[in-house]
């Protein structure tokens, strides 16, 4: 079948909330995927930030393979050794003690508003949280989510989320009531246009909720396993959170999430206080402790760094050339957008599509920046690629 014969079915039987590519993808290995029409395109979106060690990568298919072979599930009612094992790599390798599973990072950071809730004193329940911020689609990630674009249509949002101006902590401070129990931010916001939270400013967040006695809750969502260069954002701030959540990239693809925290906060939930059905799934459980140990693996990390800086370098040539429709780059590791000018930006959408007919993918973030999330195994020469792609779309519009 072809891709607009797939388009076609598809169209018939899903609800509308996607704008979708014109292409039924069929095919991935590492940084390339193949459609329908047996087209490749060379990834840049990664399945938004997911498949951080390519499509397919050997290891994670081999452990899927396994696993699916052995046991797919039980239930959380039973201890399960995949679980286990993905539990120990995540708190041997980040501040936390305590680990809980969800299927996405949504579920994820549901679990933490709840943990932030029932660990204060009854009367404390508002979480500020940042505009700009992205924290799901739940009705509770939603009101989290510092975008009134998220919130058209679904009054009345759930009470207590407040949302703080960007970049000014005394303005977030001036924001604490006698209600409040936490402070909810992305070391780094992808959803509205790459935007990194610089660390003197999470510093003096980490400083306010240690003031008022509140819980510091870290989104890492989009940020966690690799992608800025270190195992977690965090660990470039100097600054350590209380709660942390996770998921896209930990699976590589697989729906898999996770909420960390500390011995004294998780003790706050006790059994029957917070569930899922298929939150650790075995299958998908193993297929995170084998993208986690790729990661973990000596010279990773490093090569990530590496890569990033070549990367910035490329992009920061584009952006001197092409001044009228870019202003520069900002992001961290291989999250990267570029930023571009009021011109480029009406244009923005407009060289997404014309970078999909040349064969790239990446997508347009916050009305901004052009961003860029590619897996972390891309090569230079990928990088290369892309860049020729970018020259040839912002020629053609020039």
């Amino acid at each position: 079948m072809t891709n607009t014969e797939w388009a076609d079915r598809g169209n018939n039987m899903f609800i509308n909330t996607y704008n979708r590519f014109p292409a039924a993808m069929v095919q991935g290995s590492g940084c390339r995927l193949r459609d329908a029409d047996g087209r490749e395109y060379l990834d840049f979106l990664a399945g938004i930030a997911v498949c951080s060690l390519g499509h397919c990568h050997p290891k994670v298919t081999e452990a899927i393979c396994r696993q699916a072979a052995t046991l797919v599930h039980v239930s959380n009612l039973f201890h399960m050794p995949p679980q286990i094992e993905l539990a120990e790599l995540l708190t041997t390798h980040s501040f936390a003690d305590r680990v809980f599973l969800t299927n996405s990072g949504a579920e994820a950071n549901e679990a933490a508003i709840k943990l932030a809730r029932i660990h204060s004193v009854p009367e404390k329940f508002e979480v500020i949280s940042l505009e700009g911020s992205f924290h799901g689609r739940t009705l509770a990630t939603v009101a989290a989510t510092g975008q009134s674009r998220f919130h058209e249509g679904f009054d009345p949002l759930p009470q207590g989320f407040i949302h703080a101006p960007f970049g000014d902590p005394h303005a977030l401070e001036a924001l604490i009531t006698p209600q409040t129990c936490a402070i909810l931010c992305e070391p780094l916001q992808g959803e509205s246009g790459v935007r990194p939270l610089a660390p003197d400013y999470l510093q003096a967040i980490r400083a306010i909720c240690d003031r008022h006695g509140l819980l510091l809750i870290f989104d890492e969502v989009q940020t966690g396993l690799g992608r800025t260069g270190t195992l977690f954002a965090y660990e470039q701030t100097g600054v350590t959170p209380d709660i942390m959540t996770l998921a896209k990239a930990l699976g590589n693809g697989l729906p898999i999430g996770a909420m960390l925290t500390t011995n004294r906060i998780a003790s706050s939930l006790i059994a029957g206080s917070h569930a899922s059905t298929f939150g650790g799934n075995p299958v998908c459980a193993a297929a995170a402790v084998a993208t986690l140990q790729v990661i973990l693996a000596d010279g990773f990390l490093p090569s990530v760094q590496e890569k990033s800086r070549y990367f910035i370098s490329r992009l920061e040539e584009v952006a001197a050339r092409y001044p009228h429709l870019a202003t520069g780059v900002r992001g961290q590791g291989l999250l990267l957008g570029l930023v571009l000018t009021e011109k480029g930006i009406e244009q923005g959408l407009s060289m997404v599509e014309r970078l999909f007919a040349e064969g790239v993918l990446i997508n347009f973030a916050g009305n901004r920046v052009l961003r860029f999330i590619p897996p972390l195994i891309v090569e230079t020469t990928d990088i290369d690629l892309l860049i020729d792609k970018l020259v040839l779309v912002f020629d053609s519009l020039t």
